[in-house]
């Protein structure tokens, strides 16, 4: 076995392969190491190995571009090499020798992705051939992952401009050049559509695929690059467009509605922004075409919006609207539900006469919604459980494609937790009644709040708080006020002794009971007496 020194990389030895030697006949590694020209193929053998043992325990700390290793061998066979590497996914390229009688056998290793394999007879003709073809793949692989690479940075570049993580105007136009983007009379366009939410990661990769190459095919070269911006959201950047765009526009943007809503099922809206020149307006233009978006939102129709001609203000603002939700979760939390939907329909028919954007109208329900799990909050509860969703619910309110779908699910959300508060409201009185009745009843047997609370079956804490609310007083100030006011009717009326009424309160000792008497009426029980 040899080991040649590790180099730190082709970039630092002019582009070197790194080749791995394995054979168990000495004469041959020997041959093969030394009349091959390795330095002429650009390659340097960095390791032989006598069986495939040896293979196998040193593939990945020797790291080599090319293996080439015989079929047969002790330990472990070029086959069980080549599947090990296959399995494992190791970037090697794989050679095998072989004798005239092995080729039946070599064919079984093409599944493995074996580059070729070389007869031992004779000269080492054809080997050079398969080294020349392993380094051609992985040249070829090299400039994939380059362009994926490229690709991805492209991707994650546009998503960081469209969500404003990256604003600087001299950082955007240097990026862009460096990627080779340069578009010019540009438009944003912004497609919304509704995946299956149990849609795994893999299919839905598939179908984002799918888009591309239909949007590629609709818009051809005008197409600058497509990329999904959120779960349910697909932006598109579209270049060298008309003064005149809108028609073009709207026939090709009826095309994608058409195909996604019959060969896949996806009901599809498209905001299209307005022509920009500049590449550090696509902030702009993503957002005017998001800001039209929502259109459909109120009309119930699956549409073609367009900045120029059906903008809106994605950013109105309304007092109204302010004042009508704090009225809304005020009756929430009160438990009146017949007002709550009320409320919240004025709420809605408000929004919808001033001309608020989507956008708008869902982050007011996220707001809504948040006011109703800290209402359900103080009862010991959560939204989930009122509701039965799953899953983000700020989620489930963004993904609304339109005003009716959207007020289903407020409702469902503002109802339950008033139903609940109503409820529990009600249930509240009840308990504290059984708290008041069971004090009455047992102040005198040395009860603690802890007591109380397992005989109405809720927490210390909730008893404590809902105790307060409803009578104004903590509960245990209303257990001691109980016994103090019993300890001096017994002293003034009765001829008890002190530890008879000690005892007849539930107090361990006449100690504790005369050091508990003065803390709360400021005398002890024999001056009191």
């Amino acid at each position: 076995m040899q080991i040649r020194e590790l180099s730190a990389g082709r970039e630092e030895e002019d582009e070197m392969y790194r080749v791995m030697v394995a054979d168990d006949e000495p004469l041959m590694r020997k041959a093969m190491v030394s009349l091959t020209n390795w330095h002429e193929l650009g390659c340097e053998v960095v390791y032989t190995a006598e069986n495939g043992q040896q293979v196998m325990e040193n593939l990945k700390e020797i790291k080599p571009d090319i293996l080439i290793t015989d079929i047969k061998m002790p330990g472990k066979d070029g086959i069980e090499i080549a599947k090990y590497i296959w399995e494992e996914k190791l970037p090697i390229k794989i050679i095998l020798l072989t004798a005239y009688a092995d080729f039946s056998y070599a064919q079984s290793a093409v599944k493995y992705n074996v580059v070729d394999y070389v007869t031992k007879t004779g000269a080492f003709d054809g080997l050079i051939m398969a080294i020349n073809k392993a380094k051609d793949l992985i040249k070829k692989e090299q400039t994939s992952i380059s362009r994926e690479d490229k690709e991805t940075v492209l991707e994650y570049f546009l998503k960081s401009v469209f969500d404003g993580s990256i604003y600087d105007e001299e950082e955007i136009r240097s990026k862009m050049s460096e990627l080779g983007m340069k578009p010019e009379n540009y438009l944003v366009l912004l497609l919304h559509f509704r995946l299956n939410e149990d849609m795994t990661t893999e299919k839905k990769s598939r179908t984002y695929k799918s888009l591309l190459n239909f949007f590629s095919m609709v818009f051809g070269e005008q197409m600058l690059r497509g990329i999904p911006v959120q779960r349910d959201m697909y932006a598109i950047v579209v270049q060298n467009v008309p003064e005149n765009y809108m028609d073009t526009i709207l026939m090709k943007g009826q095309q994608i509605t058409d195909m996604m809503d019959n060969f896949m099922g996806l009901y599809v809206n498209i905001g299209v922004s307005s022509r920009q020149q500049e590449v550090i307006y696509m902030k702009k233009a993503y957002d005017q075409a998001e800001s039209v978006l929502g259109n459909s939102f109120i009309s119930g129709d699956s549409k073609i919006s367009f900045y120029e001609r059906d903008g809106v203000n994605p950013e109105k603002y309304s007092a109204k609207v302010d004042e009508l939700i704090e009225q809304l979760c005020f009756q929430v939390s009160q438990g009146n539900t017949e007002e709550v939907q009320l409320k919240f329909k004025e709420i809605l028919k408000t929004q919808k006469l001033e001309l608020c954007a989507a956008n708008t109208i869902k982050n007011s329900g996220i707001i809504i919604q948040q006011r109703c799990r800290k209402i359900l909050d103080s009862f010991g509860t959560d939204i989930y459980q009122i509701t039965g969703y799953r899953g983000s619910i700020t989620e489930k309110i963004h993904r609304c494609f339109y005003a009716d779908e959207y007020e289903k699910v407020m409702l469902e959300i503002l109802q339950g937790t008033s139903s609940y508060v109503s409820n529990a409201s009600s249930h509240k009185n009840t308990i504290v009644n059984e708290c008041e009745r069971y004090i009455e009843e047992n102040f005198h047997k040395g009860i603690t709040v802890t007591d109380i609370a397992e005989h109405v079956g809720t927490s210390i804490s909730y008893l404590s708080r809902i105790y307060k609310e409803a009578t104004g007083e903590k509960i245990l100030n209303r257990l001691n006020q109980m016994r103090i006011e019993k300890a001096k009717d017994y002293l003034k009326n009765t001829d008890m002794k002190i530890y008879e009424i000690a005892d007849a309160l539930g107090f361990e000792n006449t100690t504790y009971f005369s050091y508990f008497f003065k803390k709360y009426t400021g005398v002890s029980p024999k001056d009191f007496k």
